[in-house]
């Protein structure tokens, strides 16, 4: 059955999947489960079974760049699809409730989608949220995945701070510097391996570099 529109408050657990490397350890939807939703960021629908579907950028780009069936494909899949304005191709669409979340947090602290989905799955005082794909990787060699961190991670302190419980993947560095830190007599430094390190040491450096396609386990060209 096709969810409504209208978000479920109380969730036990509301998970965020976005299209970062570590998408893919998002579990499996079971069916009949209850207290659980799945939140997919843009076009990860494609890859996983998600139950709200979020887009805080013009998705036209998707039509013209992308998919020239976007919307018929995005309706065929039949989950509320949330965004900033309304679109009348999509048959179920909501606008992301961006009165009620600046109403209720007085900030405007929004970089990407992900943050947008933190705010209104915090509206809706889930037990816990876990992220999957919500990578962030300093790496990345993208200027604007190092802007969009501090947006994501603000966010996540909202959350904390209101007594959710927040899981991640050892893959993110959402929270992290690219070690976790040392804290003498109560946890030692724990290394992250990015993705540099997947690449050979004669191959690393920037023009290089650009040139690698790093894909999930089982996606190997």
């Amino acid at each position: 059955m096709q969810k409504s529109l209208e978000f479920v408050k109380n969730l036990d657990k509301i998970i965020i999947l976005a299209q970062g490397p570590s998408w893919y350890q998002c579990p499996d939807l079971v069916p009949g489960r209850e207290g659980v939703e799945i939140w997919g960021s843009n076009v990860i629908y494609r890859d996983h079974a998600v139950d709200r579907l979020f887009f805080a950028h013009d998705i036209k780009g998707h039509f013209f760049n992308d998919d020239m069936n976007f919307f018929e494909n995005l309706n065929k899949i039949g989950v509320p699809i949330y965004t900033t304005g309304i679109y009348k191709p999509l048959k179920n669409n909501a606008q992301i409730p961006i009165a009620e979340i600046l109403e209720e947090f007085k900030t405007g602290f929004f970089l990407n989608v992900i943050s947008w989905m933190l705010a209104t799955a915090i509206l809706q005082e889930p037990k816990s949220i876990d992220m999957y794909g919500v990578d962030m990787r300093p790496d990345a060699d993208m200027e604007f995945f190092l802007n969009e961190k501090g947006s994501v991670e603000f966010w996540v302190g909202v959350a904390m701070g209101r007594g959710i419980k927040i899981k991640n993947t050892k893959e993110s560095f959402v929270m992290k510097t690219k070690q976790e830190g040392n804290f003498p007599g109560y946890r030692e430094k724990v290394p992250q391996n990015g993705l540099f390190t997947l690449i050979p040491k004669e191959d690393r450096n920037i023009l290089a570099m650009k040139k690698y396609v790093i894909t999930p386990i089982g996606e190997e060209y």
